[in-house]
Order: structure tokens, then sequence, then C-alpha cells
């Protein structure tokens, strides 16, 4: 046999192999059974019901601590109980061996309980077809801090005192009564915050901003929707790159910035209240319902001056549309 026959055969032999290994790693991946359990301790209890799969914890705690969730696919929910205990219940539904393969572990070291979630796959083909979803619903004390990072899915919070640092890569995140600082992030989805007592920094790439009875300061930006800041009392900023900016202000005016550049803002203010304005537009008007002694010239398209005196900035700019500054009613 010559050289180049021996060559043939080898690389023919080695194909082949990894051929049979795919397709071995393929039904593994497929043969997912119904009966196989999983736990990471002791004292969690998981149980399977055909693919199904549940994770259940509870942990004894004071006010005050925290609750840290790192999650693979997971939709998370969050609300407050009168007990000093954390409770953390994870669903697993899957429609292939994905499901299998996703792990929660638990671990408290003090008040902090943390809690991760990731699909565990050592094989050399991780073959991931189907569909994941985990639904983490979570209970703690009132006076609790929470800090949430998933990878796929919603998050909702509500009924807590402390700090809530939630973010996600693909979902919606909504927040209500929540007393502290709230820090909002998505790559794919709206932010919905209301009744918050603390300061609010909302960002979404891909959605709409909507924060509503807020006293505190106030931060939302948005990429691709529209933003509104309704029943603010405190410091506005916010922006997006393609929609409309609402502000109203039912406090005292302690400073609004907000831009666009794909369409109009409108801010709401109380009568009586003294800002510097300085508002400029590309593409459309701007107009103010409030007495404004004007500085510089006269222009449609841009309004320098102060209201009642002067007071806090009100800074607007937008390159596609119109700027209204109005009374509140």
């Amino acid at each position: 046999m010559n050289s180049s026959s021996i060559l043939r055969l080898t690389l023919f032999v080695l194909l082949t192999a990894v051929f049979v290994t795919g397709l071995i790693a393929y039904s593994h991946s497929r043969g997912y059974s119904g009966n196989e359990s999983q736990v990471d301790d002791t004292d969690a209890m998981v149980t399977v019901d055909d693919l199904i799969r549940k994770y259940e914890r509870q942990f004894t705690v004071q006010e005050g601590g925290e609750i840290i969730v790192e999650a693979d696919a997971g939709t998370i929910k969050i609300d407050s109980w009168d007990k000093n205990e954390v409770s953390v219940v994870v669903e697993i539904d899957g429609s292939d061996s994905r499901a299998e393969k996703y792990k929660v572990e638990f671990s408290q070291e003090g008040n902090t309980i943390t809690v991760i979630g990731k699909v565990r796959d050592k094989s050399f083909f991780k073959w991931h077809v189907g569909n994941l979803e985990a639904i983490y619903t979570i209970y703690t004390p009132k006076k609790f801090n929470s800090r949430v990072n998933t990878s796929g899915g919603n998050i909702d919070a509500k009924n807590l005192i402390g700090k809530a640092d939630y973010t996600t890569s693909g979902g919606n995140v909504q927040v209500q009564k929540i007393e502290g600082e709230v820090i909002l992030s998505t790559s794919g989805g709206n932010v919905d915050a209301a009744d918050i007592t603390g300061t609010v920094d909302a960002e979404t790439s891909g959605g709409d901003v909507v924060l509503e009875s807020i006293v505190g300061n106030v931060k939302g930006f948005t990429s691709g929707g529209d933003v509104e800041i309704i029943g603010v009392d405190g410091r506005v900023k916010g922006g997006t790159s393609g929609g409309n900016v609402t502000v109203k202000v039912s406090g005292e005016n302690k400073g609004i910035d907000v831009e666009t550049s794909g369409g109009d803002i409108e801010i709401f203010v109380k009568e009586g209240i003294g800002a510097d304005v300085d508002a400029e537009t590309s593409g459309g008007s701007v107009d103010c319902d409030l007495p404004v002694t004007v500085r510089g010239k006269v222009r449609e398209s841009e309004l320098h001056g102060k209201i009642n005196g002067g007071g806090n900035p009100i800074h607007a700019n937008t390159t596609g549309g119109s700027i209204r500054i109005a009374l509140l009613k």
C-alpha cells in the first residue's frame, strides 16, 4: 500500500471516529430520563416530574441581608413576607437535555444568600437543542437587599426596602413599591418602575423606559424606544436615540436634562417654579406655556431664558422633533 493510500485510510478512520462520537453524544443529550434527580447538598430538595425539575430551599436570615442571583435562562420574581427567612423555589422546564444539565447551587454566608443557576455541560460535544426556561420565585424579609443577573428572562420585584440591582440580557424589568436605591438594566426589553422612594437608574438597549411616582433623583435612557418619567419629585436626566421623551415633575424643579435624536420632548412642571431654560431642536419648534425672560435672539427652533427669575436648569435637545414646556394639570 503506497503512502497516499495510507493517508486516505487514516483520514477516513479519523472522520468516522468523529462522526460516531458525535452520534453518541447526541443520543445521550436526547436520552434524558424523568426518573433522575440532582441535589447540590443534603439540605436541597429536588423533585423531577417528566421534564420539569424543581429546587426548593429555605434559609434563616435577619433583616438587612442580601440575596444574590446569577442565572442562565432565568425569570426572577421577588416579593417580601413577614418572616426572617428567604425562600427560593426554582422550576426548570425544558424540552431536551438542557433541562437535565441546568443545575442550581445554593450557599449562605452570614446574612447573604447566593443562588447560582447554570447549564453545566462537560461533554466535548455540547448539543443545546430545544427550549429551556427556569423560573425563580423568591421571598425575603421586607428589609432586604437584592442583586440579580440573568442571561435570558424577565425580572419582577416588589414590596422591598433595600438596594435593588437588576440586570437581564434578554427580558423586561419591572419593579414597584421599593424603598432604596434602584438600578435596572436590560439589553432587550422594557423597564418599568413605579412607587419608588430612592434614586432610580434605568437603562435599556431595546425598549421603553417608564418611571412613575418616584421620590428621588431619576435617570432613564433607551436606545430604541420612548422615555416616560411621570410624577417625579427629584432631579431628572434621560434620553433616547429613537423615540419621544415625556417628563412630568410633581415637586419643585430640581433640574431636568433630557434629549432625543428621533422624537419630541414634552416637559410638564408646576406653576410658580423657577428655571433657567436652554432648549434647542434641529427639526421642529420650541414652545413654552410659562412666561420666559428671553436671553439672546428669539428663534422658533430654540429658547434660552429664565422662568420666574431663574432656578435649576431645564435643558432639552432634539434633532428630530419639537419641544414643549407646559404646566402640569
